[in-house]
């Protein structure tokens, strides 16, 4: 684990620190240390999405080209500021007037931006910045606790990722033929870490995607440092758990183009007469980094660009000429970003209508993920309104809440634009309002923050005021917000006791590594739904479905007629498209297919996740079938409840007419069914195997079959155990929970995956599967 952590920490620090001597000259070591992470990351992301777009890009290149950068990097901060010197950049005058050189060259507001950000550093309350430390460093528990991340769409970047590191492109392998459209930084970054550590891709792409909300909160403090505001921004950032939640649910480029907004507001906060050309460069270079790692940042960054343009409408012909150079360079990137939509993405996006998967995120989605966040903003709102700072901080966010309403106007189609805008901003409530609000709050909270009048905006009032919020209050935000931490952890801890809320099972990543190790040689059917796509991850297995990322082009596929023959026994269909194996994982349904069928074997099974391979001739000893228990006996069970199945918008096939409820255990108990099977053809011994989930960890329980106890791991998550048992026509099944269940917070609850947000422990019983053996030869 350590090893990724630092192949991603190392190439960024000496050209984030290079970067900022240019953004911020008047930084100290303090502020240098929380901002050299967040924009080297973002400038790593940037040069491995460059190399990708010209056609440059290998690991080895990727790794040359860093190298040369952190060479040429570090020459950079090697040069120092000569006194003897008669002319000097605008950034080298604040340096040297920072470290208190003379220069022949000084001038006034150099000299009061320096008089005031020495007082911001001096002024740092030591106990708020290490309560700000600790809270970053909670974004990081989660890469020590778990072994893969959660939500589903991270097993779609690592797909694209490995796909990239093994041919440098986004073309679909075989046996599929198409192209992904996607934005290359992170998929390309992910794919050089993997190959530079030989690290699990499913650990590489959790680290680097916490890292990269680690760098944001970093970022978020160090940006706002520059206005005394640093450690209570970013405890502001606890008031929501909007990022925390997309991070949870493993979007992770989306949450790492939001680094480009620290360098938006590294720029756009500043005193009129800071905002000058020698930030344009480094500027627009972050700035289309963060074009390149996912639009959603481009998008955010270039609606902050707008509200500076807005405010600039406010002021005298002095302070827009000072804020030429800005103007001009938001004019240029907001007009790139649109003609590059418009060419390249929006054309694809024709037969599309406007999408809104998860309704207005301007409404109830944006209450619900910032509410406490929003209500602190309001007040801020209110008592800064005289204050240029706030007001363009309310323009930018009132301009992001304008966009959702796109998601107003679904089924709009044939204006590729607006389809490409609704995709693109689908689930915004989560990422769009965070950072905007916190800055706010943060801005109104600091015993130290330090605002440009609206009327006199040469002026700085709040340097050595009494804050907005009296100690009372302020006491009063940081004790809710270290209360909030404290319950982050033991949420964390807890979900770390939940296997069962992964996209994948343990199986399913066993399974894979014996499928790496002992590669097929035919193609794998493969579901296509997640937990199928996750064993494409390695170039060795030619798996039949592709997961849908991005913009995906198909020009050829297998996939819809490989079930189909699969459901019909069709042989010849499946050799002729070369599927000569298959893998089903306990979360599908394929098992249920391929066990019925004479044509298929089980020759590997890992809990439940398994490896299945074709036959030209049938034969009745590979027959396995499958049956569910009684819900209507469940019904009348106290403790027996019928609870929908979290992945139930996954499966699209039902061969045992569940529907989309599954019985639930929680309650001490004795639950019984008689007559599970009651056949008579069913006679003699028979491998009988019971497939249900472990909600918790937990181990009062017990599954008897026909009075025979199962021999049971009880481990969190899917578990599908086995035992031989003599059958006479009849199946019954006994099972018994010591103990009532206990209560847990359910995330998947707030994404509507669950029916619970406060769920309890429990089994969660899927079916039971038998198998005869010593079956005679037909």
């Amino acid at each position: 684990m350590w090893e990724v952590v630092l192949a991603i920490l190392l190439p960024t620090i000496a050209p984030g620190l290079a970067l900022l001597r240019i953004l911020d000259a008047s930084a100290d070591t303090f502020r240098k240390s929380l901002l050299c992470f967040p924009i080297g990351l973002l400038a790593m992301f940037g040069i491995s999405g460059l190399l990708f777009f010209i056609q440059f890009w290998s690991i080895a290149n990727l790794s040359i080209v860093l190298i040369l950068v952190n060479i040429l990097s570090i020459s950079f901060l090697f040069r120092k500021v000569h006194v003897e010197r008669t002319t000097y950049t605008r950034w080298q005058k604040m340096e040297a007037a920072i470290h208190g050189l003379v220069l022949s060259e000084s001038e006034p507001e150099i000299e009061q931006e320096v008089s005031a950000q020495q007082w911001f550093q001096n002024n740092r309350n030591p106990t708020v910045q290490i309560i700000a430390g600790c809270f970053c460093l909670l974004t990081l528990v989660p890469i020590v606790m778990f072994d893969r991340p959660f939500g589903v769409d991270w097993i779609g970047f690592s797909t694209l990722a490995s796909n990239v590191g093994q041919t440098g492109n986004f073309e679909v392998r075989p046996p599929n033929i198409g192209l992904w459209t996607y934005p290359p930084a992170f998929p390309t970054v992910l794919a050089w870490a993997v190959h530079i550590t030989d690290a699990p891709i499913e650990q590489v792409i959790l680290i680097l995607g916490h890292l990269s909300l680690f760098a944001i909160m970093l970022g978020v403090w160090g940006s706002m440092d520059r206005l005394g505001a640093g450690a209570s921004s970013v405890l502001a950032m606890g008031a929501s758990f909007a990022l925390f939640a997309k991070v949870f649910d493993s979007g992770y480029p989306t949450v790492a183009s939001q680094l480009g907004l620290i360098v938006g507001l590294l720029i756009v906060l500043r005193p009129l007469q800071q905002s000058l050309r020698y930030h344009i460069t480094a500027f627009v270079f972050l700035a289309f980094c963060a074009v390149l790692i996912h639009p959603t940042g481009a998008i955010y960054l270039a609606a902050l660009l707008l509200a500076s343009l807005l405010t600039r409408e406010r002021l005298s012909d002095d302070e827009k000429a000072q804020r030429k150079p800005i103007f001009l360079t938001s004019i240029i990137i907001i007009s790139s970003m649109f003609v590059i939509a418009l060419i390249f993405f929006a054309p694809r996006m024709l037969s599309e209508p406007v999408f809104a998967e998860y309704g207005w995120q301007g409404g109830k989605p944006m209450l619900m993920f910032n509410g406490p966040l929003m209500l602190f903003a309001g007040v801020s709102v209110y008592l800064g309104r005289t204050s240029l700072e706030i007001r363009l901080l309310s323009i930018w966010f009132l301009s992001l809440w304008l966009l959702s309403f796109i998601h107003l106007i679904e089924g709009l189609a044939n204006v590729q634009v607006l389809s490409l805008l609704s995709y693109t901003l689908y689930s915004m409530a989560l990422h769009a309002y965070h950072i905007p609000l916190a800055v706010m709050v943060g801005l109104l909270a600091s015993r130290s923050t330090s605002f440009t009048t609206v009327d006199d905006s040469s002026s700085w009032f709040g340097l050595e005021m009494d804050p907005f919020f009296r100690p009372i209050q302020s006491a009063v935000f940081l004790v809710i917000l270290m209360l909030g931490s404290i319950m982050s952890v033991g949420l964390l801890t807890n979900l770390s006791n939940h296997d069962e809320l992964h996209a994948t099972t343990s199986g399913d990543g066993e399974l894979r590594e014996y499928l790496i190790a002992y590669p097929p040689d035919k193609y794998v059917y493969t579901e296509n739904v997640h937990w199928g796509h996750s064993y494409a991850f390695d170039a060795s297995i030619q798996t039949s479905s592709i997961p849908t990322l991005g913009l995906l082009t198909l020009d050829e596929t297998i996939q819809s007629t490989a079930t189909t023959a699969i459901r019909m026994d069709d042989v010849q269909t499946l050799r002729a498209l070369n599927i000569g194996y298959a893998v089903s994982s306990p979360i599908g349904t394929i098992a249920l297919t391929l066990g019925p069928s004479p044509y298929w074997s089980m020759e590997q099974s890992f809990q439940g996740a398994r490896y299945w391979k074709l036959w030209d001739e049938p034969s009745p000893s590979h027959v396995t079938f499958a049956v569910a228990l009684n819900t209507t006996t469940c019904e009348v069970m106290k403790g027996c409840n019928m609870e929908q199945d979290p992945w139930r918008n996954h499966r699209f096939n039902d061969p045992l007419d569940r529907g989309e409820y599954r019985i639930v255990l929680d309650r001490k108990g004795t639950y019984s069914w008689e007559n599970v099977v009651d056949d008579v053809n069913v006679q003699g011994l028979h491998n009988v195997c019971f497939l249900y989930e472990q909600i918790g960890d937990f181990n009062s329980y017990r599954i008897n079959v026909n009075d025979q106890a199962l021999n049971l791991n009880k481990n969190s998550g899917w578990n599908h155990e086995c035992i031989n048992v003599q059958i006479n026509q009849t199946l019954d099944v006994d099972i018994e929970m010591t103990q009532d269940g206990t209560f847990w917070i359910n995330p998947l609850g707030f994404s509507g995956r669950s029916s619970e947000i406060i769920d309890s422990t429990g089994l969660r019983i899927h079916h039971i599967e038998l198998k005869r053996v010593n079956n005679p030869k037909a």
